[in-house]
């Protein structure tokens, strides 16, 4: 139940990734103040959700209580 949700957050959050770094490399935005903010919130926000998606247990088991 859980996985499934899962698995879309994180197409969700590598998606955001790959387009911080599309916009990093291209030349869409033309004020690099304006780029530079937005290609760092995209990637951290990005990252930060792969790591927290994939940190959490795909199986509804509790390792603390084996």
């Amino acid at each position: 139940m859980a996985t499934k949700k899962s698995k879309k957050n994180i197409y969700f959050f590598i998606l955001l990734t790959i387009i911080g770094c599309v916009i990093a490399c291209s030349s869409i935005i033309t004020n690099d103040y304006l780029k530079l903010v937005i290609v760092m919130v995209s990637l951290c926000v990005g990252l930060f959700g792969i790591m927290k998606s994939l940190s959490n247990p795909s199986s509804g088991e509790d390792p603390k209580e084996k």
